[in-house]
């Protein structure tokens, strides 16, 4: 009766005519893997720091400090969102306006790192100095 239909995956990366990947990766599903990951991580956190923000330490974190914590975490996720975006694009032949991909790998963990590591500060001077930390707010 009917044929079983072909797999929808690819067997190999798609290669240009030098036989280098069109996205610059050399293993874009490795990359997109990682993408994928990075995506719901910094959504998570993104929910964790706006959460912890404004119940747990509401009273030793000011709304600036929290907004300036989640803002890198926030590019963070998007960035990755738009080099999985860019990998699938060209998976299927299309041609992205702006392939970012390749620079998302350095800019998704750095963006990622200082947003944590800016809510972590701001936390941490709330603790140790404490007038420090009502000047700032």
């Amino acid at each position: 009766m009917d044929e079983p239909s072909p797999p929808l995956t690819r067997t190999g990366p798609v290669a240009g005519p030098e036989g280098a990947s069109l996205t610059g990766l050399p293993d874009p599903g490795l990359a997109f893997d990682y993408y994928k990951s990075m995506l719901s991580i910094s959504f998570a956190t993104l929910g964790g720091v706006l959460t912890l923000g404004e119940t747990v330490f509401g009273a030793r974190i000011a709304p600036w400090q929290m907004g300036c914590a989640a803002l890198p975490v926030a590019i963070s996720g998007l960035l990755a969102l738009q080099g999985k975006t860019d990998i699938v694009q060209v998976s299927q032949g299309l041609k992205p306006p702006v392939d970012i991909s390749r620079a998302s790998l350095r800019l998704v963990p750095s963006f990622y790192g200082l947003g944590v590591g800016l809510f972590l500060a701001f936390l941490l001077i709330s603790y140790l100095d404490p007038e420090l930390a009502a000047r700032l707010r």
